[in-house]
């Protein structure tokens, strides 16, 4: 299936999206997740936004090719010097016209004035996912589960796929987990994303994530993400 081919299979789909806004000067991610009618696996869209001012600088700290991303349509370049959330925000407005786009869930750390706007002025409904163990626990393992049994489809996204492989996970002793910006490697946006559009998901369908204890999510090469 093309990359082209797969966005078309989404279309009109039910969906749920996680949002990471990180800091105005790095990496946000939006990731839209959507639940298969007939079974328990889902597919995955994600979109990433870096200031453009700030690519070439980003490319050789992070030893990543931001600028070929940008070229290849993978990677929204906003102008300035800093991430717009506005065009965060019609990227949104774009989705919820293509999608059925349910709910968009978000840590609230820098997020305020966003999703005021998404809830007030646009109509989203917007869930706060508290970023801690106690929420994040059920959804990352979700995701590990969904990488080891293949029910999870995306489009080959590179900067999705490198996300993944850089991502580490915290562990406590009652077997909690969620993923961990100071363990991992480099940039891991798109795993808060996604593993907050999955926690959405279950939220919305009142459905609870499998339960699974193997931690996978880290890896060589690009990453555990399957086609």
């Amino acid at each position: 299936m093309t990359r082209a081919e797969y966005h078309a299979s989404l279309i009109g789909r039910r969906c749920y999206v996680g949002l990471d806004l990180s800091t105005t000067t790095d990496l946000t991610a939006a990731v839209a997740v959507f639940p298969d009618d007939d079974g328990p696996g889902f597919a995955v869209l994600p979109s990433f936004f870096v200031p453009k001012e700030r690519i070439k600088i980003r490319a050789l700290r992070d030893r990543v090719p931001y600028d070929e991303w940008e070229r290849r349509g993978y990677l929204i370049a906003t102008p300035g010097p800093t991430v717009d959330y506005e065009i965060v925000r019609s990227h949104l407005q774009d989705w919820r016209e293509t999608y059925d786009l349910r709910i968009v869930a978000f840590d609230p750390w820098n997020a305020t004035d966003l999703v005021s706007r998404l809830e007030h002025v646009d109509g989203f409904t917007c869930v706060k996912i508290r970023q801690g163990k106690a929420s994040l626990s059920a959804p990352t393992k979700s995701l590990e589960k969904a990488v080891l049994e293949r029910t999870l489809r995306h489009d080959g996204h590179p900067i999705l796929r490198w996300n993944v492989s850089n991502a580490a996970v915290d562990i406590d002793n009652a077997g909690n987990i969620q993923p961990s910006k100071a363990k991992s490697t480099e940039r891991i946006d798109g795993v808060y994303a996604l593993i907050m559009g999955l926690d959405a998901m279950y939220r919305d369908t009142g459905t609870k994530a499998p339960d699974y204890q193997m931690v996978i999510l880290t890896g060589p090469g690009p990453g555990p993400l399957h086609e």
